[in-house]
């Protein structure tokens, strides 16, 4: 099954600051739903991650061992990465890509999310409805924490 989602939102903050963000690995993985834990990858020549992830789709608690290597970057503008994991028994595998890309739009910045999944295993047998609404709630929530982090607060 190919999920593809996308979310786009306005932040006001200008794209560095926001690229800040999405290059402070640590804080945005803890913005992430489900990520329990995140860890550099050694591999020489490449900037990537290894993410333990456990969500609940429908009746099931899924628990994957995600690896996440980011492929593209142009400060400030466009980051891309891909992932694939699997589940513990690899009834349940993850590959796909997903990118995130700014631009200036005053009074900040646009902000643009987009992802494309291939699911396989027992949680496709759920049917693309469910799991594409549990993916879209997820994208969402994390959509709305990136937001969250440059809301300005007013006495």
């Amino acid at each position: 099954m190919l999920l593809n989602v996308s979310e786009d939102m306005q932040v006001d903050t200008a794209p560095p600051e926001v690229w800040k963000l999405l290059r402070d690995t640590r804080r945005l993985a803890g913005l992430l739903p489900g990520v329990e834990s995140i860890e550099v990858l050694d591999r020489p020549g490449q900037e990537a991650y290894g993410a333990r992830v456990t969500e609940k789709v429908g009746p099931f608690k899924l628990s994957l061992k995600l690896e996440v290597e980011i492929t593209e970057t142009s400060e400030p503008v466009l980051l891309k990465a891909s992932l694939k994991g699997a589940d513990p028994l690899g009834l349940n595998r993850v590959t796909g890509a997903l990118q995130i890309a700014l631009s200036a739009r005053p009074p900040g910045t646009h902000v643009l999310f987009e992802a494309s999944v291939e699911i396989l295993g027992r949680l496709a047998t759920l049917g693309a409805p469910v799991v594409r609404r549990r993916t879209t709630e997820l994208f969402s929530q994390f959509a709305r924490r990136i937001h969250a982090q440059f809301v300005q607060v007013h006495p």
